[in-house]
Parts: structure tokens; sequence; C-alpha cells
């Protein structure tokens, strides 16, 4: 298998499990040190921060952006970005699933992967229509006791929408507390969840700070891996099959270093073809953010944690206790919007952090990661964009990072639709329940609340989520690089399973990283 990220560690975890006579390696380019900013929920927002835990990549320049690169958080550790990530657990609504089974995957329909969900899962709510009690992965509401974030929420109330006590049960528009994969006050990542468990069992090794080179295919078969392992070039050959979880960048770069993609580009670069299939590394698909934020007047947010006195309190309090602020994500309300009231559901996803975020970014210096005062940060991001970039080699060597073209906003609904919800969401902050607590709207700031001015701040200053998907779309036609059972079409012997497989995406958190 390659990759030990969030979909990996699943993977293997499950294969260990239900095959016990089997030998199951495991490659992951990062390290599989779990450091204590990784285990923390609290200090999450440190941990993507560290340039070894991350891939990080770049962008080619946006031309709707007004040419700006962007930075990719992605984790390069184990457990993926499911090590770093600000531990959302959104998964999206029913027809969204729905509609990928409508386009040919088969076995994809929500009614279909819901007891999946529901078995990965031990819910603090207990077992219900839409949550188990039995699984690896402990889910629960956020219970981040801050002011801001009850004050939000009955904002969002006065601004008429439904405020509930479950994102995850089927809700259509609304807004409340976010579940997060938090366990006893610890992340509860895919890498402690499944990989812990299988290498007890003894059936998988784990092959870390390995850089898978190229996969290696026999007369149309998946024979093995190559990999780079402290310097030596070494070959991991496969009895079964190889597993391909890199994730929405490396998938499609480790098919394409095989020979699987688009022939005039593998030619240009020297690649033997083994298939050509143009659409590897097409469907790019990305949740493309803009964030509002507002200093506060009050001392209701998380920056009183700052504070040498509170902070020593909450540090005790942990280590007690495991609970108190430390012990929860730093993100705790969100939801769904339209940004037309005509759709049958939501198009927009919305997190609240209550902070103010101003600098992020893989190296920065940690202090740059704390707010300076009192305030919040609202991102309001496009949940279903129309908009489909791509990936390219940008050599034949594994360890140059690809070329990335995102293509926000290609399609111009996109930036009329984010807009429109951000129009909205700067509406519903100007509402009673939260209007005495705001000092000042620092950014758009001083702009007028009209379409075309809006349109324009997004160009400036629009980011991402970090929810790349679908460069490996999964379907039933010919041109779809993996069928519904994650089989690569033309190579036997080879799976992909990762959010790169994903037709469409979700407007939800895909834990490839939810910031």
């Amino acid at each position: 298998m390659i990759g030990a990220g969030a979909a990996g560690c699943v993977v293997a975890g499950r294969l260990s499990q239900t095959m016990p006579d089997a030998r199951i390696a495991l490659i992951e380019a990062g390290g599989e040190r779990l450091g204590i900013t990784t285990k923390v929920p609290g200090t999450a927002f440190i941990a993507s921060s560290f340039a070894r835990r991350n891939w990080n990549f770049e962008t080619e320049p946006v031309p709707a952006l007004n040419g700006r690169r962007l930075r990719w958080f992605q984790g390069r550790i184990l457990g993926g970005s499911s090590s770093i990530n600000g531990m959302l657990y959104l998964r999206g609504h029913s027809l969204e699933y729905d509609q990928w089974a409508q386009r040919g995957c088969h076995g994809w329909s929500f009614e279909q992967v819901l007891p999946y969900f529901k078995k990965a899962e031990t819910n603090t709510r207990g077992a219900s229509e839409w949550h188990g009690d039995g699984g690896p992965i402990t889910v629960k509401p956020s219970r981040l006791d801050l002011p801001i974030c009850d004050a939000f929420l009955a904002a969002a109330g006065e601004a008429g929408f439904d405020v509930v006590d479950d994102l995850n049960a089927d809700v259509a528009e609304g807004f409340g507390r976010i579940d997060t994969n938090i366990a006893n006050g610890r992340r509860a990542s895919t890498a402690l969840a499944y990989v812990q468990p299988a290498r007890r069992r003894g059936n998988l090794e784990l092959l870390s700070e390995s850089i898978a080179a190229r996969i290696v295919i026999e007369n149309g078969q998946a024979r093995g891996v190559e990999i780079l392992r402290r310097g030596v070039r070494e070959t991991v050959w496969a009895e079964r099959e190889v597993i391909l979880c890199g994730g929405t960048v490396n998938s499609p770069q480790l098919l394409m270093l095989a020979g699987i993609g688009p022939a005039d580009h593998l030619s240009s670069l020297g690649i033997p073809v083994a298939v050509d299939a143009p659409e590897v590394g097409r469907n790019l698909q990305n949740h493309p953010s803009y964030a509002l934020r507002y200093a506060c007047s009050q001392p209701v947010t998380a920056y009183k944690y700052l504070n040498p006195r509170a902070a020593i309190g909450i540090g005790l309090r942990y280590a007690l206790t495991g609970g108190g602020s430390l012990g929860e994500s730093y993100v705790a309300t969100g939801g769904y919007m339209r940004s037309d009231p005509a759709l049958a559901v939501s198009d927009t996803i919305v997190v609240m952090i209550p902070a103010l975020v101003s600098r992020s970014g893989v190296g920065f210096r940690l202090a740059d990661l704390f707010p300076e005062r009192h305030g919040f940060t609202v991102m309001v991001g496009s949940g279903r964009p129309l908009s489909r970039g791509h990936i390219l080699l940008r050599s034949a060597d594994p360890t140059a990072h690809p070329r990335i073209f995102p293509e926000y906003f290609s399609e111009p609904e996109d930036l009329r639709a984010l807009a429109r919800s951000v129009r909205r969401m700067r509406d519903m902050l100007r509402g009673p329940a939260v209007r005495d607590l705001i000092e000042a709207e620092l950014t758009p700031g001083a702009i007028d609340n009209d379409q075309a001015s809006i349109e324009e701040d997004i160009r400036a200053r629009a980011a991402t989520f970090f929810h790349p998907s679908g460069t490996c779309r999964m379907g039933g036609d010919p041109t779809a690089i993996v069928d519904p059972r994650l089989r690569v079409n033309g190579i036997r012997g080879l799976r992909v399973a990762d959010a790169s497989i994903m037709p469409a995406a979700l407007n939800a958190c895909t834990n490839n990283h939810d910031r």
C-alpha cells in the first residue's frame, strides 16, 4: 500500500483486521512519530505549520485570483492530514452521494455508504439512524466554551437559519456545533484508530520515511512499488494488489510516473506509456474560501487563553483531566448555507474560528500564529464548485512536486455564488445577537456589500479549505480512472482509495485537511 494518510490508514487497518493471513506493507513518505501538537486538540493550529509534517505544495498562478499562487497544506506524516487538521467531522448531505450513484458509481448512494460511516464511528450521542457507537473513530460535538460561539449561533437563528443539534443528520441548510474527531481529550486520527491496532496484530509493516518512486507494471499487471528509503532505491513486491492512497495530488502523480495518464504528456517527459488515460490528473476540485475577520470589544474569544494566568489554568486542567479548551478543536461552530434559495441543498460551507487568524502557513514563526487581540474569523467556502482544475508532472523525478492548476472560478458562477454567500454572512453578522460584541469588521472592512465589490475582494484575497479531490475520478464510463470498486481501468492488481476518486466534491470536510 502506498500512503499512510487519512485514507491509507483506514484501508490498511481494515485489511489487517479482515485478512489476518495477509502481509501488508504500508509505505509512507513522512515520519511515524506523532508529537504533542498532533495529539493535543487545542494545539492543532500549530501542527500543520511544521514543514516536516507537510507536503508544502504550491499551486501554479491562478488567473481568477489575480495570478496569485496558493499554498496547499497536506499531511506528510503517519495519519496524513488526519494527524494535523482541525479534526472536523462533516460528511455531507445524502443527495450528494446519491448524485454519485446517478453518475454510474454503483454502490455509492447514501443508503449504501451510511452503514460504513456508522461502522467507523463511536458517536458520543450513541447509536441512531445517523450514527454508530462501536467504531474506532470517536465523534463528538464541540464543547468549546467561548461566548462568541453561542453568539454566532444566535445570530444565525435571528437571520432565519435553523440551529441544529447535529450537522451530520442530513441538514440541507443550518448551523450548529461541529462534530469533531476527539477521544478523551486526544485527537482521534486514523493513525491511532487503525494503524496502531494493525501493527499489534503483526501482519502490517510500516515503511516510514519512504518515498514511493514508481509503481512497477509488467504486462498490464501491477507487480510492486519502487521506493526511495534512506537514499537507497528498493522494490517492494506485491503478492496480491497494489493499493494507492497517496491523495488527490500524489495519486495521479504516481499513476503518471507509472505510465498511466495522458500519453502526449507522458511521452514529452520520456515516460513509457502503459495506459493512455487522458483523465488522470483532471477533474481537480477544491473548496476556495474567503475570510471575514472581526475585532471584538469584549473578552469573548480564544484570545483570553493567551493571558499567562489563564494559560497556566487551562494547561493544568488538561494535564489533570484531559478536558477544557486544550481538549477541543479550535473550530467549534459552523454550518451549511445556500448561495441561492432555489437550491435543494446548500452549496456553501461555513466555519467560525473564535480567534483572529491573520497569518498561517508552513514555516512561519510560532508567534505569527497567535492573535494579537480579541476577535474571530468566519471562513466561507464554495462547497460544490463547478470549476475543474488539473495536475501535471513537473518532471519524471518522483521527488519533484507536480504542477497544480486549481482553476478556481474558471466557471464564473462559482465566483458569483461565493460572493452571494459572503454577502449573506456579512448581513447575518450585523444582527443584534452579535452586533454588540463586534468593535469593527477588519476584513473586508470598508467596502460595500454589493455583488461587484465582494467579487473583486474575493479575487484579491480568497484562499482555500485544503479539501482537494477528484483527480482519479471514479465512474462507470470508459474515461473514468477507477471503477466503483476502485480498480484502475486498464491495469490489473491496482486500486486507488482516497479523496482523488470522488467524482464530485462534497459540501463537507473530507478529512484530508479541514482548515
